[in-house]
C-alpha cells in the first residue's frame, strides 16, 4: 500500500517515509527531509482541498 506525500504528491511506502507529521488528527507521510520540513512550515497548505502538486522539489 501506497500513500501520497502532501507536499510533492509523490507515492510512497510508509514504511520507508523520510518522515512523518500529525495535523488535524491525520499522520502524514514524506518522501524526503525537504518535503516534511516544507509541509511543517505551512500544514495548511498542504492540506487544502485546492492544493495541487507541482513537483515542489527542489
Amino acid at each position: 500500500m501506497t500513500v501520497k506525500d502532501p507536499v510533492c504528491g509523490m507515492e510512497i511506502d510508509p514504511k520507508e517515509a523520510a518522515g512523518t507529521a500529525e495535523y488535524q488528527g491525520q499522520t502524514y507521510y514524506f518522501c524526503s527531509e525537504h518535503c516534511k520540513t516544507a509541509f511543517d512550515r505551512e500544514p495548511e497548505k498542504y492540506v487544502s482541498p485546492d492544493h495541487h502538486h507541482h513537483g515542489e522539489h527542489d
